[in-house]
């Protein structure tokens, strides 16, 4: 069974494509231990969203589980007011796409976060650290929370941009 932190971990590995990573190096940078990252792969290889034996991600797999699965597999409710890191329609791409309202902000809880927002609880704890050298992951978590816990047209908009991003 899958659990949130695989869809951090696989992200970050399609995000690697063709480069060469080691587990202690991939942990390193989502602020993971490699055997977690190592069970983390395992269980999207059991579930047909990466490949083991090839070091590759499904593409058309992954996609189709974040916009028509994700948001029923881990949801998510807007929380208290937090200082944080924008996330969901409040962080890019969504952001330039919406007119959204500043004071309707979603926010990973931070506290070196820059903006004051509801608090959206991340996939996995160590995402607020993990973008913040990596604003690739930072888009694609963000597009994940927008399916999350978003409106139709924040869901449908952020499905597109995933599309887009995950099928090059």
């Amino acid at each position: 069974m899958l659990k949130p932190q695989d869809i951090v971990v696989v992200l970050k590995v399609h995000n690697l494509r063709d480069l060469e990573w080691t587990y202690n190096e991939l942990a390193n940078s989502l602020h993971m231990s490699p055997s977690e990252v190592h069970a983390a792969l395992r269980r999207c290889d059991a579930s047909g969203l990466y490949d083991c034996s090839s070091r590759k991600v499904k593409k058309r797999c992954l996609l189709e589980f974040l916009i028509h699965g994700i948001k029923y597999v881990f949801p998510e409710k807007p929380g208290a007011l937090s200082r944080g890191i924008p996330t969901g329609h409040s962080a890019e791409p969504l952001r330039n796409l919406l007119n959204v309202d500043p004071a309707d902000a979603y926010v990973w809880s931070d506290p070196s976060g820059t903006v004051r927002g509801q608090s959206i609880t991340p996939l996995y704890r160590s995402v607020p650290e993990a973008v913040k050298d990596d604003p690739k992951l930072h888009e694609l978590l963000s597009l994940i929370d927008a399916i999350r816990v978003g409106r139709v047209r924040e869901q449908n908009l952020a499905s597109q941009e995933l599309e887009q991003r995950l099928t090059v």
